[in-house]
C-alpha cells in the first residue's frame, strides 16, 4: 500500500519540459506549463537548453534578484493543481486549517491554475520557514499572454507561537498588513489563501477508516495485510500505543518484505520519487515499527526505495510503539495524531528481517536510479540560489553561514576530500579545515566571517578585525608545520598548509579597493574572498560541468 493518495495520480515527472497536472474533469488552463515555456524561451531562446537557462537566471541574480527568484520558482515547480473557483473551500475552513498548514507543510514551491474573474491565471506558492517557529506562505498571481507577468503578491503566516500578522499584500508602497477580519475586503487576497487550502487539502486528504477498505493505489501487484501494524495503529489512535515523529537513519530501517521490494517496478519509483523530496531533502514520512531490533517500513514501499535509492542518510519517519532511540533525533511525541495522513489498506506483509546479502542485492538493483548527470547540475543549482537567499537575508546568524559552506563546501572549493568543523589549534579554533587527498596533502584553514563585515578602512587598509583573522590563520599555518602538540594528530603531518578569510560583499568594494585586495591576495599566504567569490566559484563550477560552455582552450 501507498501512504499518499496523490501518488496514483501524479503522472509522469518530466523535469524541465511538462509539469505534473493534477486535475479531474475540470475546465481550467494549466497556466504552469505556459509560463515555464514563455520563461525558457526569454532565458536562452531555447526551451530545451537547461543549461543556458540556469546561466542566464544566475546573471539576472547580480542585477535583478527578486526577479530571478521569481523566474527560478516558476522554472523549479513540478506540478500544477487545476482547480475551479466553485470547488474552492469557504473562508471559515481556510481560518480553521491553518494549524494544519504549520503542522503539515506544503512543498516549498506549489502552483495552482484557475479560471477567476473569466482569466486564466496561475498562483505560485512558496513556502518558508518563520523565524522562531511557524510557515510563512508566499503567493504570487501570474498571468501569461505573449510574457508571463506577476499581477498580485500576498504572504500569509501560519504560526502558533506568532500568529501576527496573518497577511500581509505587496503594493507599490510597499506592504501592507491585513487582520484576519480585514481579509474579506479583498478578493484576490481570499482567492490566495483559498487556493492554499485547496492544495493543502488534495495533498492531505482526511479519511475515516471506513473509507480505506481495499483501496487499490499502488502497483498492479498487491500484498497480503499486515494485520500486526494494522493493530499497532488502532491502538495508537485511541492512546494505547505511543508515537514519536523522528528523523531515523536508512542504515536502520529494512523493508518488512525483502522479496516485495526486490519486484517494485523501477519504472514506479523513478515516476513517484520527485513528490517524496522537496528542495533535495526527504519530505514524506516513513511509517515505521521495531521488530529484532530494526525498524522496519511495511507501509511505504515507493517512498522508502526513492530515498534508498537517492542515497538519503537520514529520512523523517513516525515510529509507532516502543523503540530503541540510539542515534534517532526524536521531534515530537504523541499517539494516534501524529500518524500521517492518508493511510490506507496494506496489501502485502511478511515476518522476518532482510539479510544483510538481500539488502546488498536491492542496494545493486536501486544503482539504476541514481540522478543522471543533469539531476546534479540541477542540485548545484539549487545550491547557488539557496546560498544567494541565504546572503540576501537581513537577519541571519554567522552560525548559518558556517552550517551552510560545512554542508556545501564545494562553494569554497570542489576538490576538497574531507570537511572538518571547528577544529582547535593552540587556544582558538579555526571554523573549517579542508583536507586534500592529492599528491600535494594540502590543507586549506578557514575563518568565516560575517558577510555584512567590512573589509578596509577609509584609507584602504585592511581593517583591524580582518587584519587580526588574517594572522591568526598564520600562526595556525606555523603550528601545523611544526606539529605543534596544540594541534589535532590527524594534522601533525606532512601538510601543506593554506589559509582563507571569508568575508563581506564584493558589491560594497570600491573598484579601488577591489585593486589592493588582488595585490593582498597575491603576495601572502592567507587569502581574502568575499562571499560573492564563492558564488563566482560555484557558478563557474556549474558551467564548467557542461562541455559546451567550458573554459576555452587557446593554443599557444
Amino acid at each position: 500500500m501507498n501512504k499518499r493518495i496523490t501518488t496514483s495520480i501524479l503522472g509522469q515527472m518530466d523535469a524541465e519540459v511538462h509539469p505534473t497536472v493534477l486535475a479531474r474533469d475540470v475546465n481550467v488552463v494549466p497556466t504552469l506549463e505556459i509560463a515555464q515555456r514563455l520563461l525558457r524561451f526569454e532565458l536562452s531562446g531555447d526551451s530545451e537548453d537547461y543549461i543556458r537557462q540556469a546561466s542566464a537566471l544566475r546573471a539576472l541574480y547580480k542585477e535583478e534578484k527578486y526577479l530571478a527568484e521569481f523566474y527560478y520558482d516558476v522554472l523549479k515547480t513540478r506540478q500544477d493543481y487545476l482547480i475551479e473557483v466553485a470547488d474552492l473551500p469557504a473562508l471559515d475552513v481556510c481560518f480553521s486549517s491553518i494549524d494544519r498548514l504549520e503542522r503539515l507543510p506544503l512543498k516549498s514551491r506549489s502552483f495552482v491554475s484557475i479560471k477567476w474573474k473569466e482569466r486564466d491565471i496561475g498562483i505560485l506558492i512558496r513556502r518558508e520557514a518563520l523565524q522562531g517557529g511557524g510557515i510563512i506562505y508566499t503567493t504570487t498571481v501570474i498571468e501569461c499572454a505573449d510574457h508571463m507577468r506577476p499581477v498580485f503578491r500576498a504572504e500569509f503566516r501560519a504560526a502558533r507561537t506568532q500568529p501576527d500578522p496573518f497577511a500581509v499584500v505587496a503594493t507599490d508602497k510597499g506592504w501592507i498588513q491585513v487582520a484576519r477580519e480585514e481579509l474579506s475586503a479583498s478578493d484576490e487576497l481570499v482567492l490566495c489563501l483559498k487556493a492554499v487550502v485547496a492544495l493543502h487539502s488534495f495533498h492531505y486528504i482526511k479519511l475515516r477508516p471506513g473509507d480505506i477498505e481495499c483501496t487499490d493505489i499502488g502497483p498492479s501487484f498487491q500484498q497480503k495485510p499486515n494485520r500486526f501494524l494494522e493493530r499497532l495503529c488502532a491502538q495508537a489512535f485511541v492512546g494505547k500505543v505511543p508515537c514519536a515523529r523522528a528523523v531515523v537513519p536508512m542504515m536502520r530501517i529494512v523493508p518488512g518484505d525483502m522479496n516485495f521490494a526486490m519486484n517494485y517496478p523501477l519504472e514506479e519509483v523513478r515516476r513517484l520519487r520527485g513528490s517524496y523530496v522537496d528542495d533535495g531533502k526527504a519530505r514524506t514520512e516513513l511509517l515505521l515499527y521495531e521488530k529484532g531490533g530494526r525498524l522496519i517500513s511495511d507501509d511505504d514501499y515507493p517512498v522508502y526505495l526513492s530515498y534508498k535509492s537517492l542515497g538519503f542518510k537520514e529520512v523523517p519517519a513516525v515510529i509507532i510503539g516502543r523503540f530503541s532511540e540510539h542515534g534517532i533525533r526524536v521531534i515530537e511525541r504523541g499517539h494516534g495524531e501524529i500518524i500521517p495522513p492518508i493511510m490506507v489498506e496494506q496489501k502485502n506483509a511478511s515476518a522476518g528481517l532482510a539479510p544483510v546479502d538481500e539488502m546488498s542485492k536491492l542496494d545493486l538493483r536501486l544503482n539504476a536510479l541514481k540522478p543522471e548527470p543533469n539531476d546534479r547540475l540541477d542540485r548545484l543549482n539549487s545550491i547557488y540560489f539557496k546560498f544567494c537567499r541565504l546572503l540576501e537575508r537581513k537577519r541571519k546568524r554567522e552560525k548559518e553561514l558556517h552550517d551552510f559552506l560545512y554542508k556545501f563546501p564545494m562553494l569554497i572549493d570542489a576538490h576538497v576530500d574531507r570537511v572538518h568543523t571547528e577544529v582547535r589549534i593552540g587556544k582558538f579554533k579555526a571554523d573549517l579545515v579542508f583536507r586534500y587527498k592529492q599528491t600535494d596533502q594540502k590543507v586549506l584553514l578557514i575563518e568565516l566571517e560575517r558577510d555584512d563585515e567590512r573589509i578596509f578602512t577609509k584609507r584602504n587598509r585592511l581593517t583591524y578585525k580582518i587584519g587580526h583573522a588574517a594572522q591568526q590563520i598564520e600562526d595556525w599555518i606555523s603550528e601545523v608545520r611544526r606539529s605543534a602538540n596544540e594541534v589535532p594528530p590527524w594534522l601533525q603531518k606532512e601538510y601543506i598548509p593554506g589559509g582563507l578569510v571569508v568575508v563581506g560583499r564584493s558589491k560594497d568594494l570600491t573598484d579601488e579597493q577591489r585593486i589592493v585586495l588582488k595585490n593582498i591576495n597575491s603576495n601572502r599566504l592567507v587569502k581574502i574572498v568575499t562571499y560573492d567569490d564563492l558564488l563566482d566559484r560555484m557558478n563557474q563550477l556549474i558551467s564548467s560541468l557542461d562541455i559546451s560552455s567550458g573554459p576555452e582552450a587557446i593554443s599557444a
